[in-house]
C-alpha cells in the first residue's frame, strides 16, 4: 500500500525525513496511507481457501503486471515462488568473504534459484557500499534506510535509482498481519513496520491491497489461531511469541524447506535488535578485511540519526547493546505508526474513523 507522513502541512515519503521534521517543530509525524476502503464489504465467509487465494492472486499480478519478484527463501517468499512464472527474482547478499556464513539464512534461496535455474538478480553489497555510512543526508535521502551494520538498503535505492522499463512492480513475500485485542474485540493495524522499497511501485503479496481478499482471508485466520490456543492474551498479538509453524501453517505456508538456522522470535529481536548474528558476521568480516573505521562509521551515523530525531514526538527508541572492541552502541530504531485500524465482525471488517491505540 502507497504510503506517505504528514508534519504539520509537509508532506514525506522518507520516514527520517519525517521524524527529522518532526524533531524541529515538535509536530507529530502522522502516517497516511492509501487505499484503505479496499479492504472493506468482503464476506470472509465466501472467500475460498488460502492456497486457492495465493495461486489466484500470483496469476493476478502476472496477467496485469511486469512484475520482478523478491526472493529471499524464507517461508513467505518460498510459499509463492512457484505459484507463477515470475520473469526475475531479485535477491541482496551481503557476505562480503564468506557470503554462506554470513548470509547463511538466505542460502536456501539462493540455491534455490541456481538449481531450478529461475531467472534471478542478485545484488552484492560490496565494500564501497559501506561508505554511505560516512553521509549524514543518508537516512534523509534513502528511503529504506535502517540501522544495521551492513547498509542492504542501498540495494533499494539503486532500483530506485535506475529504473528497469521490464518491470513495473516489485513484488515481495511480506508480511503476517499486526493484531490488537481489547476486551472481546480484535482488531487489525495498517502500520509502516516495512521499510523494504519505501515509495516504489511495491506489493507485499500477503497483506496489501492488491487482490484483497487474500489479506482479509489472512486476518481472519490468524485472528482464529489466536483465538483457538491464545484466547487469554491482550494488547498486541504477536505471532512470532506463538508456536510459529503452527500459525504458518494455519495461514497456508509453504513449510517444505530447511529450517531457519535461527528462530526469531519477539524475545530474539529484542536480545539483538539491529546487531544480530548477520551484523556480527559482517563486523568480523569487516575487521578481518582491516576495515575497523567502517564499524565506527556506522556507529557515527547511529549517533548523528539520534541527535537529529530524538526531540521527534513518538519518533525513535534506542536500544544499548555491547560491541567487543568498541564498547556499548546505541541502537536508534522507528517507533511504528499506524495508518488505520480495522475491526473484526464476523463476516466482514470495519474502518475505524481514527488510527490510535489509546481510543480503542
Amino acid at each position: 500500500m502507497k504510503r506517505h507522513y504528514r508534519v504539520g502541512s509537509e508532506t514525506f515519503v522518507n520516514p527520517y525525513a519525517a521524524l527529522r521534521q518532526s524533531s524541529k517543530t515538535g509536530e507529530f509525524a502522522e502516517l497516511h496511507v492509501n487505499n484503505k476502503q479496499c479492504f472493506l464489504d468482503i464476506d470472509v465467509r465466501k472467500l475460498g481457501s488460502h492456497k486457492e487465494l495465493i495461486s489466484e492472486k500470483a496469476q493476478y499480478l502476472n496477467s496485469n503486471y511486469r512484475c520482478r519478484f523478491h526472493y529471499s527463501g524464507g517461508y513467505d517468499s518460498h510459499t509463492i515462488v512457484d505459484q507463477a512464472k515470475w520473469p526475475m527474482h531479485y535477491m541482496y547478499l551481503r557476505g562480503l568473504i564468506d557470503v554462506r556464513h554470513v548470509d547463511e539464512e538466505y542460502m536456501f534461496g539462493y540455491d534455490y534459484l541456481q538449481e531450478h535455474n529461475l531467472p534471478a538478480q542478485i545484488k552484492y553489497i560490496t565494500i564501497e557500499d559501506y561508505e554511505i555510512w560516512k553521509d549524514p543526508e543518508a537516512p534523509y535521502t534513502h528511503n529504506d534506510w535502517y540501522y544495521g551494520v551492513c547498509p542492504t538498503w542501498v540495494s533499494g535505492y539503486a532500483l530506485l535509482q535506475n529504473p528497469d522499463p521490464n518491470y513495473d512492480l516489485e513484488v515481495t513475500g511480506m508480511e503476517k498481519p499486526w493484531l490488537y485485542k481489547k476486551d472481546d474485540d480484535y482488531y487489525w493495524l495498517i502500520n509502516d513496520s516495512s521499510d523494504m522499497l519505501v515509495g516504489q511501485n511495491r506489493c507485499d503479496f500477503f497483506i496489501d491491497d492488491y487482490y484483497p481478499e487474500l489479506a482479509v482471508k489472512q486476518v481472519y485466520t490468524v485472528v482464529n489461531y489466536f483465538r483457538k490456543f491464545y484466547p487469554d492474551l491482550k494488547g498486541f498479538l504477536y505471532w512470532k511469541d506463538t508456536d510459529q509453524d503452527k500459525v504458518l501453517r494455519h495461514i497456508g505456508r509453504n513449510m517444505d524447506r530447511l529450517a531457519q538456522p535461527i528462530n526469531k522470535s519477539m524475545d530474539f529481536w529484542r536480545d539483538n535488535h539491529h546487531l544480530n548474528y548477520k551484523h556480527r558476521r559482517t563486523v568480523q568480516e569487516l575487521e578481518t578485511l582491516g576495515r575497523k573505521d567502517i564499524v565506527k562509521d556506522w556507529i557515527a551515523a547511529g549517533q548523528r540519526l539520534i541527535e537529529d530525531c530524538e526531540a521527534a514526538p513518538h519518533g525513535i527508541r534506542i536500544a544499548e547493546k555491547k560491541l567487543d572492541g568498541y564498547g556499548t552502541v546505541r541502537l536508534p530504531q522507528r517507533i511504528n505508526r499506524f495508518g488505520a485500524i480495522y475491526k473484526l465482525h464476523d463476516r466482514e471488517l470495519e474502518l475505524l474513523d481514527h488510527a490510535e491505540i489509546s481510543k480503542l
